[in-house]
């Protein structure tokens, strides 16, 4: 969901095991490219364009798109 020019809502897979969570992917396939065996959920980061990472000051992931979007700075 994009927000503005710069900032935009994607959605993420989370590898998910025994209770904890771990790493954070943007593509299932590539998850399970490394991960074949593991389970996962899916969350939301708030993602700036203008570095091409997760917006600066903000979790590696969200439970909600509410969340997310909350986290925005503008």
């Amino acid at each position: 969901m994009k927000i503005n020019d710069r900032y935009e809502i994607r959605i993420v897979v989370i590898e998910s095991c025994n209770g904890a969570t771990g790493d954070c992917y943007t593509s299932l396939p590539e998850f399970k490219t490394d991960y074949p065996d593991s389970e996962f959920l899916f969350g939301y980061i708030l993602f700036d364009n203008q570095t091409g990472f997760a917006a600066e000051n903000t979790e590696d992931w969200y439970d909600t798109p509410e969340d997310a979007l909350t986290a925005c700075p503008v």
